[in-house]
């Protein structure tokens, strides 16, 4: 496995051992620990989005949108368990101002 430097001052470096200390871990296994968790997250936050920007495109390409309140109404029946229509989609512009 290849090597990589990190160049920590004096106040980063104490806090780190003393992090790693009270999990019972070396300075190194904390520090892939802790770039894995930051790695997934940034990952996660990417592939967040990505899916968002698909989302924006796919309302753009057909125009078409549910109301908000409208459909967190139905979320929240349907939660409860509580039989509830759909909102329909309605074509991007038709209702009051979406600003």
């Amino acid at each position: 496995m290849p090597n990589l430097s990190v160049k920590l001052d004096e106040a980063t470096r104490q806090r780190l051992q003393e992090a790693a200390a009270s999990q019972d871990m070396t300075p190194h296994a904390f520090m892939v620990k802790a770039i894995g968790a930051e790695l997934e997250r940034a990952e996660a936050q990417n592939q967040f989005v990505a899916r968002a920007l698909r989302a924006r495109e796919e309302v753009i390409r057909s125009g078409q949108v549910f109301d908000g309140p409208a459909f967190a109404d139905y979320l929240r029946a349907r939660v409860r368990g509580t039989a509830a229509p759909r909102p329909t989609a309605q074509t991007l512009g038709d209702g009051e101002s979406s600003t």
